[in-house]
């Protein structure tokens, strides 16, 4: 076992089967005969025993052998959690100016609650009520034709009260910079690795952490093309998972979804910023991303692997791309890829995107 190179002081105190162990680790104590002792010290209980130059020590504290490679150097208690949230705002706040009626219209058939379900239950408890008291038959097909036209009046009003239409027209300029947005967002999404950051922070505790002092908790998302429900409309729109929210990114301005409740943020409001992060990463290395150098699940102090530790495996180094996305109404969501050139391009496209689209919005 690899150890410490450095200067001690070491003293023995000894009354008749009982000695007194002083050393810089702390104080120990031993009793028994020659060839033969039990003691103890600031590493635990053992046993010593051997004549001749044949020994045998054991720990008799669960730990093994005091001189084996079975032990394993005491760690510090962790600190505690140094993470702290990346989250968006109240989607309340995100209101952009050219959006008040949008918004107001979203909100409506986001927060409409649908009648065709409570018509199909009702249709259903009639006809098992019918059923249990034998009514005649004709009675019977009377009630479901009845329930079936109630259903399907419920569900068309669903639809027609329940939907928002947007209707995009693009002209040329529009148009390429809304195809560009798709094209950098599908490069984006098909990197083999892609997270949202749901929480980052700095640590002193470099030793438990592969001698790193920045920290992250990211979950796996798999982006997209899609629509936020009770919309329709004539273009697909690319789609990033952000904890509990949806980001939209439609030709005039990024919807964001939290639940029921919608919010709005133009492009123009929007900074995305990239940066290259050189992560340990401790699970499978995604085939597409660039390893940039290795370090230790324990290290020393010289960034070196800590040869205390028998378990102490290599941690390849992994460039990653950072990509942060916040506005001054409140956005702030941050994803990291396995191609960070994917992230900067995307962020380009951000930045160009269509501004003033001719839309024709809402109805319902």
């Amino acid at each position: 076992m690899g150890g410490i190179l450095g200067f001690y002081i070491r003293k023995g105190f000894n009354f008749g089967p009982l000695r007194l162990n002083l050393s810089r680790s702390g104080l120990g104590a031993s009793i028994g005969v020659k060839g033969f002792r039990f003691g103890s010290g600031p590493r635990g209980a053992y046993v010593h025993a051997g004549r001749g130059g044949l020994y045998y020590r054991q720990s008799l504290s669960g730990r093994g052998s005091l001189g084996g490679d079975s032990q394993r150097p005491a760690l510090p208690p962790p600190l505690a959690d140094p993470l702290q949230p990346v989250d968006s705002g109240d989607v309340g706040q995100m209101v952009n100016a050219s959006a008040v009626e949008l918004l107001a219209e979203l909100n409506r058939v986001e927060g409409r609650t649908q009648l065709a379900p409570f018509a199909g239950l009702l249709l259903a408890a009639i006809g098992a009520l019918e059923f249990y008291q034998r009514v005649p038959v004709w009675a019977g097909a009377l009630t479901l034709i009845v329930g079936v036209a109630l259903v399907i009046y419920a569900r068309h009003r669903d639809v027609t009260r329940g939907t928002a239409v947007l209707q995009y027209s693009l002209d040329g300029d529009a148009e390429a910079r809304f195809n560009a947005l798709k094209s950098a967002f599908a490069q984006f999404a098909a990197c083999q690795g892609l997270w949202h950051i749901e929480a980052s922070g700095q640590t002193d505790d470099w030793k438990r952490n592969a001698g790193a002092t920045g920290l992250l908790r990211r979950t796996a998302i798999r982006p997209g093309l899609g629509l936020p429900r009770r919309v329709a409309t004539n273009v697909e729109v690319p789609v990033l998972v952000g904890g509990r929210q949806r980001l939209y990114f439609f030709p005039d301005q990024i919807l964001v979804y939290d639940g029921s409740r919608v919010g709005a943020v133009a492009y123009a409001e929007v900074r995305a910023t990239v940066l290259l992060d050189a992560f340990a990463e401790t699970q499978q290395v995604p085939t597409d991303a660039k390893v940039v150098g290795s370090t230790w699940r324990y290290v020393n102090k010289k960034g070196g692997p800590d040869r205390r530790f028998n378990d102490n495996r290599e941690i390849p180094l992994v460039q990653y791309g950072n990509l942060q996305l916040e506005s001054d109404s409140g956005l702030r969501e941050h994803f990291e890829c396995s191609r960070p050139e994917t992230a900067q391009a995307l962020a380009q496209a951000l930045a160009t995107a269509p501004l003033a689209p001719e839309v024709r919005r809402p109805t319902s």
